[in-house]
């Protein structure tokens, strides 16, 4: 190493300054915390998510099974672009150091989930493009423009999505499955995904230890300042185009303009214990909505 390579570096941490506003010559970053910057520059967006009406009937136990229906066929056309995107420009430096397929992608466990409330018949109507409402239009439009503006502003969306899921999937999962599906551990069904693939990660071991590595990786993420920044930016973009998905969906169901869920299984008590437990699903669910919140406070303490 250099002298001047050691005496910048201890320049910077006499004076407590932030790594990354040293540069290479090329313009870009010697150490973006991309990952911290991102935690602090979405704190608002955060908070908005939330508190918005739809997330607070979740945690009430307000919403029912169409509402919840909706939701997973908004997250299909989000996951469906953001992962095609993903899949197009997964060459592109910034996408390559998080690009996880085997591990993150949720498309086809959404594909399961769907045909599973609705049933195979409509599930070609269900995810036909021609469906998406414009709130899901405008999310995906959203993806795809700031894929054109700079691929690097995926790594935004792939940020907010995939460790939220993460965060809170699995602990819902096994919840869902005692008092929603009305199985325990002893049943020969309880390591099924039926219902509840899209909280699956079977490609990944070690939850924990993945999510390090990825917010490790998003700090190796070669950027110039002013792509971090609009990646942060696009970021907050990302909670602000969820708010609106949360939003159509109750608008939707005061105008009864939902498509009717199915409850598919061998057991009629299935259906009952749904019913008898929504308050739980609800609240449970809204885990899945707000557990990038928590995630991001409990990473700032």
């Amino acid at each position: 190493m250099s002298a001047t390579t050691i005496d910048t570096a201890t320049l910077a941490h006499a004076h407590q300054l932030p790594v990354f506003e040293s540069h290479h010559k090329d313009g870009y970053l010697q150490d973006p915390q991309l990952a911290s910057a991102m935690r602090e520059g979405t704190k608002e967006a955060h908070k908005a998510a939330e508190n918005s009406v739809f997330t607070k009937r979740f945690i009430k136990g307000e919403i029912n099974r169409d509402e919840y229906g909706r939701y997973i066929t908004s997250l299909y056309f989000v996951y469906e672009t953001l992962e095609r995107l993903l899949e197009r420009h997964k060459d592109t430096p910034a996408i390559k150091a998080i690009y996880f397929p085997y591990e993150l992608v949720r498309s086809n466990a959404l594909l399961k989930d769907l045909e599973y409330y609705y049933g195979k018949d409509k599930l070609s109507k269900v995810i036909d493009p021609s469906t998406m409402t414009p709130a899901v239009k405008q999310y995906v439009k959203a993806m795809e423009h700031a894929c054109d503006i700079d691929p690097a502003l995926l790594v935004a969306h792939s940020y907010s999505r995939y460790l939220g899921d993460l965060s809170g999937g699995q602990i819902l999962a096994k919840r869902l499955k005692k008092h929603v599906l009305g199985l325990c551990e002893t049943d020969g069904e309880w390591d099924s995904d039926q219902g509840l693939a899209f909280y699956a990660f079977n490609n990944i071991g070690n939850q924990n230890a993945f999510k390090n590595e990825y917010r490790e990786r998003l700090d190796t993420v070669l950027v110039t300042e002013k792509t971090r920044d609009l990646i942060v930016k696009e970021a907050i973009r990302s909670f602000e185009l969820n708010i609106a998905v949360f939003d159509e969906i109750q608008e939707l169901s005061e105008q009864k303009k939902l498509i009717p869920t199915i409850i598919q299984g061998s057991s009629s008590n299935h259906g009952i214990q749904w019913t008898n437990t929504s308050s739980f699903l609800i609240s449970t669910l809204a885990i899945t909505i707000l557990s990038a919140y928590y995630y991001t406070r409990l990473h700032q303490q």
